[in-house]
């Protein structure tokens, strides 16, 4: 009898042993996950219906959300803080530099940019800019300018959102590319008068190009950006399509 409740006793006890937590011996290589370390990635359905009841309480669709962050920079002091759908910026170099947020592949719709645009020394624009392939074009709409001045062959002009815009093209040769070195044309649209907000109706300039034979292929990226090549100010934006 009391053989059996030693053996009872010293079960109980191992169960209880048995029962309670021990640390997992783990090789060195992997990582002991815990209680509740996973995550849903951005693309999963429920991640994807909680950001787009976010965006419609903010009145915007989940296409108009920017996906693209063009941060090009060869030097110089260039602070660019990208930010959701827009950007804050401010720069003074002598050194050639484009930044700024958009899409990737750019569209035909419209895009709408406000804030605001400063150059306080030397030259800098405020543009949609974009590239395409098959032909390999290099686009700019310039909204807004300081210090700047254009220069290739004088096409024309086109009227659109409240103003009047000269077309320009202009052919690089050996020049950086989203493909490399390349020789490519570039398709030029400034604005006569600038401004720092507005809508673009982008397809308006594309029809325009295109009536001078300035062909575009299929859209690459496309962004509201800020370039310079040797000046100095800021600029803050906020964009949507």
């Amino acid at each position: 009898m009391i053989f059996t409740r030693s053996i009872l006793l010293a079960l109980s006890a191992f169960g209880l042993a048995s029962a309670a937590p021990v640390d997992e011996i783990l090789p060195p290589h992997v990582e002991k996950r815990g209680p509740s370390d996973f995550y849903l990635a951005p693309e999963h359905p429920l991640m994807l219906a909680r950001l787009n009841a976010s965006l419609e309480a903010r009145g915007m669709s989940l296409e108009a959300r920017t996906n693209y962050v063009q941060n090009y920079k060869t030097g110089g002091t260039v602070n660019f803080t990208p930010s959701g759908n827009g950007f804050n910026l401010n720069f003074n170099t002598n050194n050639d530099f484009v930044v700024g947020v958009g899409w990737n592949p750019g569209s035909r719709s419209p895009i709408t940019h406000s804030g605001s645009f400063s150059v306080t020394r030397g030259l800098g624009t405020l543009s949609v800019y974009g590239w395409t392939t098959n032909p390999l074009v290099e686009y700019y709409v310039i909204e807004d300018s300081g210090g700047f001045s254009q220069t290739g062959t004088k096409k024309g002009t086109v009227t659109s959102d409240g103003g009047t815009y000269t077309i320009w093209e202009n052919v690089r040769t050996n020049a950086p590319s989203i493909q490399g070195t390349r020789t490519f044309n570039q398709y030029i649209s400034v604005r006569n008068g600038g401004r720092p907000s507005g809508t673009v109706t982008i397809n308006n300039h594309f029809n325009a190009w295109a009536s001078h034979g300035m062909n575009l292929g299929a859209l690459n990226f496309q962004v509201i950006a800020v370039e310079s090549w040797n000046g100095a100010g800021s600029a803050q934006q906020t964009v949507t399509n």
